[in-house]
């Protein structure tokens, strides 16, 4: 029995002995209690593994593109779908560990960027990838060849644009998250300093889920246009809230800044990627002191003269560094 089938068997196990989340519960809940209006479906319990998948992926198909009428079908295998696809592929993640009883190798291949440098890369199936300075990525060595297209975005910054494929979902492992598409196009943000992960849509819709000691939770089943999830690692709490994804995004084609609610030393870390200088903030901050602010990219004396207009903060520059310093 495949790993897979293992997990799906055990999730249904939980849920009779009622040890699911409240939102896994209601989803097979609904699948349950679901009634076609041609009357009550009997169990076919000669239905095999294919088949069902078949008919879910099906499905998930008329779910982001559904006839009119039969709403409940709609959302219900939907959610079903979401559901089984998310545990699919985190599955597949957990299943080709380093850690694998076989011992079997998993092999990566690897793209990153230094610092001060933008690049796009496009991949097997035809899905671009913008890399912002500071950023590693590795692809599954079988991305090309397996069931779902699967890749790590170790720390960094990028914003991809997927490939539509029904049949072959496309996920980003951050950590401990998984974002689960099937052809859209959205930012991930994981810099060590932040402390946070943070996913911005530009279109379609994403799924996003957590996953920690073998027990996986859904963020969010559904993320969509200029809406951003974001995760925080120290407090382990999820935001989502409106945000422009054309903002967030415009580095990949301008380099310009977008400092989203960042600290003094966050905003620090930044202006070091992007302009490959140490900085250095001295003097204590203000607690939680937070800035929102945008810039074209400029010579890096042209934005700290707008950052200090902003801000009030002064600072001391260099050929070899920069010193923060917060205003009073």
């Amino acid at each position: 029995m495949s790993a897979k089938k293992k997990l799906l068997i055990k999730k249904f196990r939980d849920y009779q002995k009622g040890r699911l989340s409240e939102a896994e519960t209601e989803v097979i809940n609904e699948w349950f209690d679901a009634k076609p209006e041609e009357g009550q479906i009997e169990p076919d319990h000669n239905l095999n593994t294919a088949r069902l998948q078949q008919e879910l992926f099906a499905n998930i198909q008329l779910a982001i593109k559904p006839p009119a009428g039969n709403a409940w079908y709609r959302t219900i295998w939907f959610n079903a779908a979401c559901l089984i696809l998310v545990i699919s592929v985190v599955s597949l993640f957990m299943t080709k560990s380093p850690a694998d009883l076989k011992g079997e190798q998993t092999t990566w291949q690897i793209y990153s960027t230094s610092k001060a440098e933008v690049k796009q890369i496009v991949l097997a199936d035809g899905t671009s990838v913008w890399m912002n300075a500071g950023t590693k990525i590795r692809l599954n060595s079988d991305f090309n060849t397996s069931k779902s297209r699967r890749l790590k975005l170790d720390y960094g910054e990028a914003f991809f644009k997927v490939k539509r494929d029904t049949l072959r979902p496309f996920s980003i492992a951050t950590g401990r998250l998984v974002t689960t598409v099937l052809g859209t196009s959205f930012n991930i943000r994981s810099y060590p300093e932040m402390n946070a992960y943070k996913i911005t849509v530009a279109t379609g819709k994403v799924k996003v889920a957590h996953l920690e000691n073998g027990k996986i939770e859904m963020l969010s089943s559904g993320l969509v246009r200029d809406q951003a999830l974001t995760y925080d690692l120290n407090k382990k709490q999820t935001r989502i809230s409106n945000q422009d994804a054309s903002l967030v995004s415009n580095w990949k084609t301008n380099r310009s800044l977008y400092f989203d609610n960042l600290t003094l030393s966050q905003i620090g870390a930044e202006l070091s990627r992007q302009y490959n200088i140490p900085v250095k903030v001295t003097g204590p901050e203000k607690r939680e002191k937070t800035y929102t602010m945008h810039f074209q990219h400029h010579d890096l004396r042209v934005v700290l003269q707008q950052l200090v207009s902003k801000t009030g903060i002064n600072y001391q520059l260099t050929n070899k560094k920069l010193i923060l310093n917060p205003g009073p």
